[in-house]
């Protein structure tokens, strides 16, 4: 499609414009991409992955085109973006504008800043500008966690319907089970999902509407004498329709298929574009697996009507194999190293775990011969009384009068209940490990308040960590500095490791140090269960030992598989958040724009 405004533009934005001249003199039409779908099209792929492009000398060209000579990401002098994306729910809606460069993928609930990744756009671009030599507008319109078969809905397709294989399903469960809605509560359904059906389909429409009014406000070269032309569509989506066994029944994604026609068709019409190139980028994710849904995403493409005007670009071959190959070894490494100590399946310390031998406790007496003062109290305030409905799990109380400096060294706990720790109370059953035989009882009080003293000889070791045992958030605090807060909840019984920097290590010091924790017990005021347990020591490991360490990691995560990781960001459904992934499908999807183009 060509548009050719007639209004006249003021001298100003005159005196910027580029003109590109064809061959007999004419000033050519402003060449205008749209770049549609969800998360991989908002793209995951962090900056800092762009290094492990340059290790394949396959792909190491392309890295040299995404930057300047001193490393920074390029920017593209004659491609300008307009990018509408925000939440999940498409609720706070923003347009990133600009130069393209790194930082127009994924930008969760910042979508006007600069989110530090890309998706397939950025190499899209660098790909034509190289061979059109022209000014360039992009278009991207995307959101994470959005469906072809409701959200980007076409309206042509109609309104959804259940399968008849999923509504028989339904019909056998008129009470509901597991997922299936009860049958007084199906009318709502269907209310709800015709009124989510479509909504980012009208969105992405709309944006595009409004950039093309007003080219000029996101494109400075625009020529309005010229106008513009709608070169090229790229579709990349497909995640939640392929996991939605609702929709697609036993994996057949025929429905599928018959959308993203509609949609063609549709966005065709509604952009008036009858012939406007389209780009399916099908579904790579998982490689060569998910065979039958990247057939039914690539089918639209051999329909008569789209000949020679559609075509299906398979970003299987993208996927890293090396990065698939690590990540599984990651999260073994990361509970490795994550946890400073292992429980047995009767609560007990596992002491022949080999991980532990490298970081040794400091100071005198040893974690399991110290006396620990502690307290319990509740919150008598209501401001700090849990609601029915929180995010409250953790949080800090106004304190009994004279126990606001509890945690200070010079602190009289001389009153308080003295046992060794863990402290706790009830029975912890997680993962295989019951943990009930408490050297001290936590007591009634939601909140715990524990002290304890260690003297330090020397401090000889490189680094040092918190070795902790809490079910719920904590603070922890050494010689009266607050030197970590966490404000979740982990349900797994064992010692996590945090490890602390210079600023929270130069609170230790050599002779008497006091180490100070708070936490709570309760999930819920509904749902209370009291059970918990706390218990905490700092450790230090030596450089020597963390050699030793590191050497030993090498057979969970060898120095192949880290390289590897260096290339990844995200999990395997954002293509790893791969720049080396998006850097490919970018340029693979321009170079099938231009072949149909021409």
């Amino acid at each position: 499609m060509m548009k050719r405004p007639v209004a006249a533009i003021p001298f100003a934005w005159a005196v910027l414009i580029l003109f590109v001249l064809s061959p007999n003199g004419f000033a050519q039409p402003l060449k205008v991409f749209i770049l549609a779908g969800q998360s991989n099209m908002e793209g995951h792929a962090e900056v800092r992955t762009f290094d492990y492009i340059g290790k394949d000398p396959a792909t190491a060209p392309l890295l040299k085109e995404m930057r300047n000579p001193d490393g920074t990401p390029r920017v593209c002098d004659n491609v300008w973006m307009s990018y509408l994306t925000g939440p999940y729910d498409g609720s706070a809606n923003g347009e990133g504008l600009g130069r393209l460069t790194a930082g127009f993928g994924a930008r969760g609930d910042r979508p006007t800043k600069d989110g530090a990744k890309i998706g397939p756009e950025f190499t899209f671009g660098i790909t034509m500008e190289k061979e059109l030599k022209e000014p360039i507008l992009i278009i991207k319109t995307a959101w994470g966690g959005r469906s072809l078969n409701t959200e980007f809905r076409p309206p042509s397709a109609g309104p959804y319907k259940l399968p008849k294989q999923t509504q028989n399903q339904w019909d056998k469960h008129p009470q509901g089970a597991h997922g299936i809605p009860k049958l007084e509560d199906r009318k709502k359904w269907q209310e709800d999902k015709d009124a989510a059906s479509g909504v980012f389909y009208r969105m992405m429409v709309e944006h595009v509407k409004k950039v093309l009014a007003d080219p000029a406000r996101v494109c400075p070269a625009y020529d309005p004498k010229a106008g513009y032309e709608l070169a090229g569509f790229v579709w990349l989506q497909g995640f939640n329709d392929l996991v939605d066994g609702q929709t697609y029944p036993n994996g057949n994604y025929d429905e599928y298929s018959r959308l993203l026609a509609h949609f063609i068709r549709d966005v065709r019409k509604d952009l008036d574009a009858p012939k406007m190139p389209v780009i399916i980028g099908v579904l790579g994710v998982e490689g060569e697996k998910n065979v039958n849904f990247r057939k039914a995403m690539a089918a639209p493409a051999a329909l008569p009507e789209f000949q020679d005007n559609v075509v299906a670009v398979d970003t299987a071959p993208f996927w890293d194999r090396d990065i698939e190959a690590a990540q599984p070894k990651q999260s073994e490494y990361n509970e490795i190293v994550d946890t400073a100590h292992a429980l047995k399946a009767d609560g007990s310390l596992d002491k022949e775990r080999k991980w532990d031998k490298y970081w040794k406790p400091i100071g005198t007496p040893l974690p399991e011969e110290r006396n620990w003062r502690f307290v319990t109290i509740d919150a008598n305030e209501s401001k700090d009384q849990l609601e029915k409905f929180t995010d409250r799990r953790f949080r800090d109380i106004k304190l009994p009068i004279g126990m606001e400096n509890w945690f200070k060294p010079d602190f009289d706990d001389s009153q308080w209940t003295v046992g060794k720790a863990p402290i706790g109370k009830g029975v912890w059953k997680h993962s295989g490990i019951a943990l009930s035989k408490y050297p001290s009882t936590w007591g009634h009080g939601e909140f715990l308040l524990m002290r304890s003293t260690f003297e330090i000889e020397s401090l000889k070791y490189d680094s040092y960590r918190i070795a902790i045992l809490a079910r719920q958030g904590f603070h922890v605090y050494l010689n009266g500095h607050k030197i970590h807060t966490y404000i979740w909840w982990k349900d797994k019984p064992q010692y996590r490791s945090i490890v602390l920097d210079k600023e929270q290590t130069k609170h230790l010091k050599k002779g008497k140090n006091v180490l100070a924790v708070y936490a709570n017990d309760q999930y819920s005021p509904n749902f209370p269960q009291h059970y918990a347990a706390l218990d905490a020591w700092i450790e230090g490991i030596t450089t020597a030992d963390r050699e030793r360490l590191d050497i030993a990691l090498e057979e969970v995560l060898s120095p192949k598989d880290r390289e590897a990781l260096q290339g990844a960001s995200n999990g395997g459904y954002h293509y790893f958040g791969s720049a080396k992934i998006f850097a490919q499908m970018g340029k693979a999807f321009a170079e099938a724009n231009l072949k149909l183009m021409k």
